[in-house]
């Protein structure tokens, strides 16, 4: 068990129509926006949703997307059907916002309590986590693996291939954020593995070609980039003691 992984802190998903969108988190699901982050023209560029144990829900509106891929606000069911996320415990019901992201909501306090991918090799995907992450298998059948996070998180493999290429191209979940307590430990953990790193998306193609520069981020918070043997995204991040995660997360 890698205990340097506390958990996973935050989904991200780029959106198109932000109003549609908002109504959607604010008022069916009833979120508030814990904090926000805004261009220097007064632009929200990055809005984080609050879920209970200080998670967050995160989303770029439109006008952000400087340096994405191109997306056009719709998920449709041959992309979005490869990866969903279950918010508190249990199975849930599927729910879908206005831009067809997946959801499996549960009643009870929301926090993220399993994220769940596709795979186009099952037993090369799970090897990624039990042995370049050192999660611990908790379920290892056929068609489904589940490796454990935290107590209260997993992330579960189904052996279903991906129905295209599997990148943030076209598609509104991006990645989730894999907390952890020594970032710098975790990047010389992945250098080790022969994992690359990345300032940023891999589309983005800036690659570190050194060492890993531990560097605030904007909301105060330490992050770089890897990918699974599936290429789904992950944001390897680690809080300060100012980072506003801290400071706006719910108890």
């Amino acid at each position: 068990m890698n205990t340097n992984i506390k958990e996973i802190g935050h989904l991200s998903f780029k959106l198109k129509d932000t109003k549609k969108f908002r109504d959607f988190y604010e008022n069916t699901l009833g979120l508030k926006v814990g904090f926000s982050l805004k261009t220097a023209e007064g632009e929200e560029r990055i809005i984080y949703y609050q879920l209970h144990h200080g998670h967050f829900i995160e989303i770029f509106p439109e006008t952000s997307l400087r340096g994405w891929p191109e997306y056009d606000g719709h998920n449709h069911d041959e992309y979005y059907s490869y990866q969903y996320t279950t918010l508190g415990e249990g199975e849930g019901e599927n729910v879908q916002d206005p831009e067809f992201n997946t959801w499996k909501i549960n009643k009870g306090p929301l926090y993220i309590s399993k994220v769940t991918y596709n795979s186009n090799d099952l037993e090369k995907a799970k090897t990624f986590y039990r042995d370049i992450l050192e999660m611990d298998l908790i379920l290892d059948t056929p068609d489904r693996v589940h490796v454990r996070v935290n107590e209260e998180q997993i992330i579960e493999l189904l052996n279903q291939p991906y129905p295209k290429d599997n990148c943030t191209n076209n598609k509104g979940q991006c990645h989730f954020a894999m907390i952890v307590h020594d970032i710098e430990l975790e990047a010389e953990r992945m250098n080790e593995k022969g994992v690359q790193l990345y300032y940023g998306p891999k589309t983005s193609k800036r690659p570190y070609t050194g060492p890993y520069e531990k560097v605030a981020h904007t909301e105060n918070s330490y992050n770089f980039y890897i990918q699974d043997y599936d290429d789904n995204e992950i944001e390897v991040m680690a809080y300060s003691e100012e980072s506003f995660q801290v400071k706006y997360g719910l108890e």
